[in-house]
Order: structure tokens, then C-alpha cells, then sequence
């Protein structure tokens, strides 16, 4: 008799419901960046096929590195259900997704970090709640759901002035101390989402007819180092010319180049090409 109620037990208990499907938000490719934001696509659906309106709710008040040096606003933070940006407040639900007028289809939407400038590289996440209300019988599901951006390193520089000549004139022609300069220096602009440091490389700078030297003659504000005094320029070498840290946005350098005889010579006469080149890289 025991042995016939215990079985009759477990069948009973077997029995109950489970519990309610739920929406599902799920990643669809990987970050993406652009010149004016960051952006993501998710994919909205759930997981029985029915229709939900669905709201989220920031568990916290901003989007963060993963290191903690970086802390991006939620008023920066947007979710695009493919009808209108969808502003997020701390603690606060805003709808996302309305089935009735969105149909009951599965719904690419679009993560994004706009306003912000540039975002420095590294992964930056935000918890989020996640309440479904199905349309059929208005019960409400709960879910959490985190955020991600991962934002790779991207640099580029940019030339004005590209091509730096050095005249020499009857009034210096004949000075073997004289020091002739270019005409119009480079102007070397940066951008970049990681610290950087800025290089000379000289492997192809060819045979020269004097001693070239080069410094930094003025730079933006957030370039945090430069080369101040002169540094010849031979063959082969490298040198460091400019550092600064992250973000750097449209940040310049400009640059001057020098001549000056070599090993108490003059200068003689004809055009003579030196080429080098400018690497940008991630600084230490």
C-alpha cells in the first residue's frame, strides 16, 4: 500500500506546469564602429513563438569598461527597435518592443553608444532587467540580460603638408654651419581609441647630402609628449616623435625637418628625394 501511494505521488509531481517561456534577447554579429558611434544588433524573440511587449530597465546608471577607467552615460546609450531610439533611464522601464504594431516576427534591433566621442578601446558592458507581458494571457516574465560592447583598437593618421622641402639658398649655399629648414612642416593628425605613440621610420631614407634632423615644433593640447630637441635622422633608425593617451581625436603634430652640412662640406647643388615614414601604434 505505501509503495502505491509513493508512485502515485511522483506522478502527481511530474505533472506541474513549468514555468512561463520567456523572451529572449540575443547578440547578432559583433561590434561595430563608426566615426560618430558605437553600435551592436540584437535579435529580439521568444522562445514558445508567442507575442510580448517587452521593456527593459538599466540596473545601473552608466555603461562600464570592464578595467573601470571608462564610464559612458546612459543618456549616451540607445536602443533602436527599427521604429525610433529608444532613451534609457536608471531604474526606469522603456519599452522596446510592442507586438501588436511589430508583428510577432523575431526583431533585429540596434544597440548604440552616440554622443559620446571617441570610445576608447576595451569591453564595456550593462545589466539590464527584461520584462515580457505576453499579449494572449497578460502574464509577466522576468528576465536579466547584459550588454556588451567590445570595441577594438583603431588608429589613423591623417597628412596636411605631406611632402616637407628644404630650399637651399645663395645666402646659405656656402655656410657650412648654416641650418636650412623646410618650408611648410608636415602637420600630422591622429586619431585613435587606445593610447598611442607616434613614430619615424627611416629604413628607406636613402643617401643623404647632408645631416637631416628632426623635432616637433608644436602639437594640440593632448598630445602629452613630443620631441622637443633636435634628433638626426639616419638610415635605419626609428624614432619616437610624439605620445598621448586615449581617446585621441583629430589631436595634431607638426613637424620640422632640418639640413646642415655633413662632415664640413658644402651642400652641393641638385634635387634630392629622402623618403621616411610615419607609424602610427599603440603606445605603453
Amino acid at each position: 500500500m505505501k509503495r502505491t501511494l509513493l508512485t502515485m505521488l511522483i506522478l502527481v509531481f511530474f505533472c506541474i506546469p513549468t514555468s512561463a517561456s520567456m523572451v529572449i534577447i540575443d547578440y547578432q554579429g559583433d561590434t561595430s564602429v563608426y566615426p560618430q558611434s558605437v553600435e551592436r544588433s540584437l535579435i529580439v524573440n521568444s522562445d514558445d513563438g508567442g507575442t510580448y511587449n517587452v521593456a527593459i530597465r538599466p540596473l545601473e546608471d552608466a555603461l562600464r569598461s570592464t578595467d573601470g577607467k571608462v564610464s559612458i552615460p546612459l543618456e549616451n546609450l540607445y536602443i533602436n527597435n527599427t521604429r525610433e531610439d529608444v532613451y534609457l533611464k536608471y531604474n526606469e522601464f522603456s519599452n522596446i518592443y510592442d507586438s501588436s504594431t511589430m508583428g510577432s516576427m523575431p526583431v533585429i534591433m540596434t544597440a548604440k553608444i552616440r554622443d559620446f566621442g571617441v570610445v576608447p578601446a576595451g569591453t564595456y558592458s550593462i545589466n539590464f532587467e527584461v520584462q515580457a507581458t505576453s499579449l494572449e494571457t497578460q502574464q509577466i516574465t522576468s528576465s536579466t540580460f547584459n550588454l556588451q560592447f567590445v570595441v577594438n583598437s583603431s588608429q589613423e593618421i591623417n597628412l596636411y603638408n605631406e611632402v616637407p622641402k628644404i630650399v637651399i639658398s645663395a645666402d646659405n649655399a656656402f655656410n657650412k654651419t648654416q641650418k636650412a629648414i623646410n618650408e611648410t612642416s608636415p602637420m600630422i593628425y591622429i586619431n585613435s581609441n587606445s593610447d598611442w605613440e607616434l613614430a619615424l621610420n627611416a629604413d628607406n631614407f636613402g643617401d643623404s647630402v647632408g645631416n637631416y634632423y628632426i623635432r616637433t615644433v608644436s602639437a594640440s593640447s593632448n598630445v602629452g609628449e613630443r620631441l622637443i630637441e633636435r634628433v638626426l635622422i639616419q638610415p635605419g633608425n626609428e624614432i619616437v616623435i610624439a605620445k598621448g593617451k586615449a581617446p585621441a581625436n583629430n589631436e595634431f603634430v607638426s613637424v620640422e625637418y632640418s639640413l646642415e652640412s655633413k662632415d664640413g662640406k658644402f651642400i652641393p647643388a641638385g634635387n634630392y628625394e629622402n623618403r621616411v615614414k610615419y607609424i602610427l601604434r599603440e603606445g605603453n
